[in-house]
């Protein structure tokens, strides 16, 4: 499946910042019980996003360096209240491909699309829940409907 509406695309990073990006996530790793407030602020102005030092700590046991400064160079995903049923669908196989194939920034970016843009906690509970693409996002949808409170 692709993913159609531009606003659904996923956004391009700068690959010309991915490598001092990595010295700052790494030094701020390695400081994270000292001060490391000016490289969180530089890298704070270089994403446009709010950081902490825990965000960063032992990111080796989770992750690797580039995947992480990926994560963070890719900007915050928007609130999307009219996505179609395909379009979900889409979304949904676009996070289950990243999850094989490890793109772990693309995949973080799709997921923070849908718990943004629907009123769910438990997104990747129903991507794991090893239902066909379909079903997932009828459960979603429904789940979804029945969430929202009429005033």
């Amino acid at each position: 499946m692709k993913i159609v509406r531009k606003v659904l695309e996923f956004p391009q990073i700068d690959e010309q910042k991915l490598e001092f990006v990595q010295e700052l996530i790494d030094s701020i790793a390695e400081k994270v019980d000292e001060d490391c407030r000016g490289e969180l602020n530089r890298l704070n102005g270089i994403t446009g996003k709010e950081h902490t030092a825990v965000e960063f700590a032992e990111y080796w046991g989770w992750t690797d360096l580039e995947s992480l400064a990926r994560i963070t160079l890719t900007p915050e995903p928007p609130c999307i209240h009219d996505l179609t049923k395909t379009e979900i669908e889409e979304i949904i196989a676009v996070i289950k491909d990243c999850m094989i194939s490890v793109e772990d920034d693309k995949a973080d970016y799709y997921i923070g699309l849908l718990r943004k843009s629907l009123p769910l906690t438990n997104v990747m509970d129903y991507i794991m829940s090893g239902d066909d693409i379909k079903r997932i996002a009828d459960d979603m949808i429904s789940a979804a409907s029945s969430s929202v409170i009429a005033l």
